[in-house]
C-alpha cells in the first residue's frame, strides 16, 4: 500500500498516511482546540503523537483551532496553507454541508501559512489560528484541509457513497474531526442528531454501529432514524457495543439521534464516550470493493444479518461522530 506524497493532516492518530485509507475514525488530532499557547510550532510537534485539545467553551467566541501537519514528501515543502471548515455532527460530511462555513482568523483570513518550508518528515503548525465561536453556532464538527493555495479546491457534493468514499480514503491532505468533548455534562439523558442523507436515487442497506466506553451500570443506550426504520435501545449490561440496520431510501436527508441515559443521581463519568459509526452497502465488484469491512469488526456472523444486503454484498465505512464527557 503506498504512502501519501505530501502533507499528511491525520483522521486519528493511527493514521500513519497510507493510501487509500482503511477507515479511520473522524478524530483528528491535527486539528486543535486549545488555550492560546506562545509557541505553537514547539508546542504543537512536541506533542504530535497525543491529541492536545480542549473541550470548546460554550460560552465563549474566541475558541482558538491551530492546525498541523507532517511532511511525507521525500523532499521539503514550501509555501502551503491550512483551512479549517465547521459543520453540525454529521454522519456523512459531503462538502455541501461545510464548504460554505470557513473559520477565521482575527484578522478575517480564512487560510494560515504552514512554515515557509518544512523539512521531509517535518511538522509544520500553522503561524496563526483560528477562532471558533460557540456562542452564535453550534457547528462543532470540523474539516481541515492543507493546500498549496490560500483557497483549496473543494469538490462538488457527490452522487454515490462510493464516490464520497474514494475522495475521502485518497486524500490524505484532508482531515475531519467529528469528536465533540462535552465538559460538565449537568443531564442523566444526552441526546444528539446528526445529519445523514443518501445521495443516489436508490434504497441503501444501511448499518450502524453503536461504541460506548465507561458508562457505569445501569446505564443505556440508544439509536433512532424512524424513516430508516430503526428504533432501539440497549442497557449497558447487553454490552457496550450494539449494531441496528435498515434501508436508507432514495434521496434521504434527514438525520439521526444517538442518546445515552444514566441512573439516577449518578454523573457522566470522565472519559466516558459514545461513538455511532454507520456502513453503507456496496458492491463486491464496486469501486470500494477492496475497502470492505470484515464481519468481525462489526459484530456479525452473517452479512444477511443487515437489512437489504445481498448474499453478495459488502460493508464500507462511510462516516462517525465520538461524543467524550469530561470534567473540569
Amino acid at each position: 500500500m503506498a504512502t501519501f506524497d505530501g502533507f499528511l493532516i491525520r483522521d486519528s492518530l493511527n493514521d500513519d498516511g497510507r493510501v487509500p485509507s482503511p477507515g479511520y475514525p473522524y478524530s483528528s488530532p491535527d486539528v486543535i482546540s486549545h488555550a492560546q499557547v506562545a509557541d505553537p510550532s514547539g508546542f504543537f510537534s512536541g506533542n504530535y503523537s497525543t491529541d492536545p485539545s480542549q473541550p470548546i467553551h460554550l460560552g465563549s467566541r474566541l475558541n482558538p483551532i491551530y492546525v498541523r501537519a507532517k511532511n511525507l514528501s521525500a523532499n521539503p515543502l514550501s509555501g502551503h496553507y491550512v483551512s479549517v471548515y465547521r459543520a453540525s455532527p454529521s454522519l456523512f460530511l459531503r462538502p455541501s454541508l461545510w464548504s460554505g462555513n470557513p473559520l477565521t482568523t482575527r484578522a478575517g483570513e480564512t487560510s494560515v501559512a504552514l512554515p515557509a518550508t518544512v523539512p521531509s518528515g517535518g511538522i509544520g503548525v500553522g503561524q496563526d489560528c483560528f477562532l471558533l465561536d460557540a456562542v452564535n453556532s453550534n457547528l462543532f464538527c470540523l474539516v481541515g484541509i492543507v493546500s498549496a493555495t490560500k483557497h483549496p479546491v473543494i469538490p462538488a457534493d457527490f452522487a454515490t457513497y462510493s464516490d464520497y468514499i474514494e475522495w475521502v480514503r485518497a486524500s490524505q491532505n484532508v482531515c475531519g474531526r467529528n469528536l465533540n468533548k462535552v465538559q460538565d455534562f449537568p443531564n442523566r439523558s444526552w441526546e444528539e442528531p446528526k445529519t445523514f442523507s443518501n445521495p443516489s436515487a436508490d434504497s441503501v442497506p444501511t448499518l450502524f454501529k453503536v461504541t460506548t466506553s465507561g458508562l457505569p451500570a445501569g446505564s443505556s443506550f440508544g439509536l433512532q432514524c424512524v424513516p430508516l426504520g430503526v428504533s432501539t435501545n440497549w442497557p449497558i449490561s447487553a454490552g457496550p457495543v450494539q449494531t441496528a440496520s435498515g434501508m436508507t431510501p432514495a434521496h434521504f436527508n434527514g438525520y439521526v439521534v444517538t442518546w445515552g441515559l444514566l441512573p439516577a443521581g449518578v454523573k457522566w463519568p470522565p472519559g466516558a464516550s459514545i461513538e455511532t459509526k454507520v456502513y453503507v452497502g456496496e458492491d463486491r465488484d464496486g469501486p470500494v470493493a477492496h475497502l470492505a469491512v470484515s464481519l468481525d469488526e462489526l459484530g456479525l456472523t452473517r452479512y444477511d444479518e443487515v437489512e437489504g444486503l445481498p448474499e453478495d454484498g459488502i460493508l464500507v465505512l462511510l462516516g462517525s461522530c465520538k461524543t467524550e464527557f469530561v470534567r473540569s
